[in-house]
């Protein structure tokens, strides 16, 4: 089986190094990008199919040469061979010096084809043309000498060798030449046409891509100016295209989008008010905090004080017994005080900082309210006051326990805070799905500014007369704040110089009212 080689006789000596070049792209509008990467495109795909059908065309004529060429080798082996069967008894040497020239010429005339026969050593035995140009032919001869064909191809011919075969070897070899001006004239004319096509369809595509995109890229400037104009503070009020594409879409995500950053702006200004009076509220209760450890250590300081003395005084004088009597009373209201001053700050604590569980049960109302009322009647009538007591049944769930607090820290305040010969009233009522315990008395009346100061930690409306009717300024946030957890409210609902009923049902005494709403848990009438 034959091997093919193509031997090239012109090679390139020229190799260029691919360089990078930065192009540096500044300021170039869609306008242009978007026919430019068109124009590309089209560029690469007209370049890739002409690469594709001229290296067909190539190909295609390339094997019809060698097919052709091929015929024309197998015709000359078979008359070769044939003169050397007729010729009697001739070696293939003495038969290819005598017949060669004659048949070089007739295979060349038949042919229309310059023919040079060469023998089985490789010298030239036979030129149809020995005047015309000779090609240097040394390596595909012998390529041939060995029974593989081989070409040459020089500008427009085509030198063609191909090994004769006789019965017993190789007789020799025959060269071709052909001519293939006419295809390369063929490939250059698809070239040029490729050429001009591709350029006149660039060009075309280029004008009505960027008339096309003219369009596009003016709406996508008003989307572009209108985005702007929201990162400015101006919003849209309707929509700027008319379109149902993707850029429409677009315009209708911008107009939805400048409406919740709208929205969300004027929230982040909400919050920012709310936040700055968060601020403000946080700095006025660092300030009553700091004003609060300055009265609780003098109010600490004090009684510490006065045991300390008497503590002295009984180093001094231990066997007065009236010495030692008033000694044994003042250190135990001083030590009470404390206890009480020691307690109201640790529930207080305990109530900022942790989830402490609450012991939650149906609880009687009217029963816990009349448990207090005698725990407080007798305080109250120390000091003179008339107390009365109006209670209707009612069920309520929360904890026995810290309601008693809260309702006897409200009994208390009311006792201290409250003229000589004063009221105290204690009842509660039914609305809807909420009972309401009221406390009213007739003492001084609060500020209305100060209604809600009065429930702030850290915060007494006197420091004298905290002191003097030992209060820390703690009951009544400790309260409301027990409160809450059980999910009521406690307020200070009136407080006036004239406005308040008092204990007959009259009003025309000053005085104030705190009340405590709790849920209703069953309401049983009145009783």
């Amino acid at each position: 089986m034959n091997e093919h080689h193509s031997l090239h006789s012109q090679e390139s000596l020229q190799s260029t190094d691919p360089q990078k070049r930065k192009h540096k792209r500044t300021g170039l509008s869609l306008r242009w990008k978007f026919p430019l990467v068109l124009a590309a495109l089209l560029l690469f795909t007209v370049g890739v199919l002409s690469w594709l059908v001229l290296t067909g065309i190539r190909a295609n004529q390339t094997d019809q040469m060698e097919r052709g060429l091929k015929r024309q080798a197998e015709i000359v082996e078979m008359r070769v061979k044939q003169s050397y069967l007729l010729g009697a008894g001739q070696s293939p040497e003495d038969f290819m010096k005598k017949q060669a020239p004659q048949l070089a010429v007739e295979l060349g005339v038949s042919s229309n084809m310059r023919v040079i026969l060469y023998d089985g050593r490789g010298h030239e035995v036979g030129n149809s043309l020995p005047l015309a140009y000779r090609t240097d032919v040394g390596q595909a001869l012998s390529y041939a000498l060995q029974g593989k064909i081989a070409y040459i191809t020089e500008g427009s011919s085509v030198t063609y060798l191909a090994p004769l075969q006789g019965p017993d070897g190789l007789l020799g070899v025959v060269q071709l030449h052909s001519s293939i001006e006419a295809q390369q004239q063929f490939y250059q004319d698809i070239a040029r046409l490729f050429l001009w096509t591709g350029g006149a369809v660039l060009v075309l595509s280029f004008i009505l891509g960027l008339g096309y995109v003219s369009r596009q890229t003016r709406d996508i400037g008003r989307l572009t100016r209108a985005s702007e104009q929201i990162s400015a503070g101006h919003y849209p009020e309707a929509r700027l295209l008319r379109r149902q594409d993707e850029l429409g879409r677009l315009d209708e995500g911008m107009l939805q989008m400048s409406h919740v950053i709208r929205a969300s702006i004027t929230a982040l200004e909400n919050e920012k008010l709310r936040l700055e009076e968060a601020v403000r509220r946080l700095r006025e209760l660092e300030q009553q905090q700091k004003t609060f450890i300055g009265n609780i250590s003098h109010e600490l300081k004090t009684p510490l004080t006065s045991i300390q003395a008497y503590a002295d005084l009984l180093d001094m004088y231990g066997d007065d017994p009236e010495l030692v009597r008033e000694a044994r009373e003042s250190i135990g209201k001083e030590t009470k005080r404390l206890y009480e001053l020691v307690e109201d700050s640790l529930r207080l604590s305990v109530l900022d900082k942790y989830d402490f569980e609450l012991h939650t049960e149906e609880v009687e109302l009217h029963l816990l309210l009349e448990d207090a009322g005698s725990r407080i009647r007798g305080k109250a009538a120390a000091r003179g006051l008339n107390f009365s007591m109006d209670t209707i049944p009612a069920k309520v769930c929360g904890d026995p326990k810290h309601l008693m607090h809260i309702v006897l820290n409200l009994l208390d305040n009311a006792v201290k805070y409250n003229q000589d010969e004063g009221w105290i009233t204690l009842s509660n009522r039914v609305e809807k799905d909420t009972v309401i315990v009221y406390i009213r008395n007739s003492g001084p009346w609060i500020p209305r500014e100060k209604w809600d100061m009065i429930f702030e930690p850290f915060a007494t409306l006197s420091r004298d007369r905290s002191r003097q009717d030992s209060g820390t300024g703690l009951g009544l946030p400790l309260a409301r704040r027990l409160a809450e957890r059980m999910g009521g409210e406690l307020q200070l609902t009136a407080s006036d110089e004239t406005g308040l009923e008092n204990g007959n049902g009259h009003s025309g005494a000053s005085g104030n009212e705190f009340s405590l709403r709790l849920p209703l848990l069953v309401h049983d009438g009145f009783q």
